[in-house]
């Protein structure tokens, strides 16, 4: 009697067929199905062929809607470590300063994750805790990726434009703003009560102005480019769900 042999690996005796096309496989071979085993082939296939789940603003749903949140917060406090237990040009070769950005153009990046007091680097991660999760929940994980860093760089550009150009800047206040400013576009486009979101920014913005050595380009241009981003977010959205709709 012939022993049957696998059909990917001649060399191997079959142990079972897969349930989808009947072939024979190899213990190696076997991928467990609701329903017995399937061959690499056929269940590739079959993961392929399900349906990706969305958020409620088109973003990929995925297991843990507050990874990128917590990465953001990781990031944040490792720069704070790296420029407290550092070289003191550590500090210097992030902060955002507008008169080295056409040479050191990076600056408008790292500046956002770079903090030195104990007070800046808390305010800036209690807000990011506190509004990162619903809003990688509504998002998924790129499109709320996406938005914390073009509002970050949107803060450092308005920097870069408006500010002094020997001054120096840094924090994840405009990141952070570009979330408040999302959440306010995305609240009101649902018809939910923002009147804490409106009194945020409104005491946010006096004490920008009120309190010497804040960054009000920066908190603007934050808050500007974020509430921009979720309002094409948004806008995508609609038109997916008029296309799925009209299909």
């Amino acid at each position: 009697m012939t022993e049957t042999v696998c059909y990917r690996h001649p060399d191997r005796p079959a142990g079972v067929r897969c349930q989808r096309c009947d072939r024979p496989i190899c213990p190696s071979c076997m991928n467990s199905a609701a329903v017995g085993f399937q061959c690499p082939s056929c269940f590739n296939e079959g993961v392929r062929s399900v349906p990706r789940t969305r958020t409620s603003l088109g973003g990929l749903q995925r297991g843990n809607p507050q990874l990128v949140t917590y990465t953001l917060l990781g990031l944040n406090l490792l720069v704070f470590i790296l420029v407290h237990v550092g070289s003191p040009q550590i500090l210097n070769d992030l902060v955002m300063v507008p008169a080295l950005v056409d040479t050191e153009p990076w600056r408008l990046l790292t500046s956002t994750f770079t903090h030195w007091q104990i007070f800046h680097i808390f305010s800036n991660l209690f807000m990011l805790w506190q509004l990162g999760p619903p809003l990688e929940q509504m998002l998924g994980r790129v499109r709320f990726l996406v938005l914390y860093l073009l509002s970050a760089i949107g803060g450092s550009i308005a920097v870069w434009i408006l500010s002094a150009p020997g001054g120096a800047t840094l924090g994840a206040s405009g990141a952070v703003l570009g979330l408040v400013g999302a959440l306010l576009v995305i609240s009101r486009a649902r018809g939910l009560d923002i009147t804490w979101i409106l009194m945020y920014v409104a005491v946010t913005a006096v004490l920008s102005f009120a309190i010497p050595n804040v960054s009000w380009e920066g908190h603007l241009g934050g808050f500007v480019v974020g509430a921009a981003v979720a309002w094409i977010f948004l806008q995508l959205s609609k038109h997916k769900r008029r296309n799925k709709q009209a299909a």
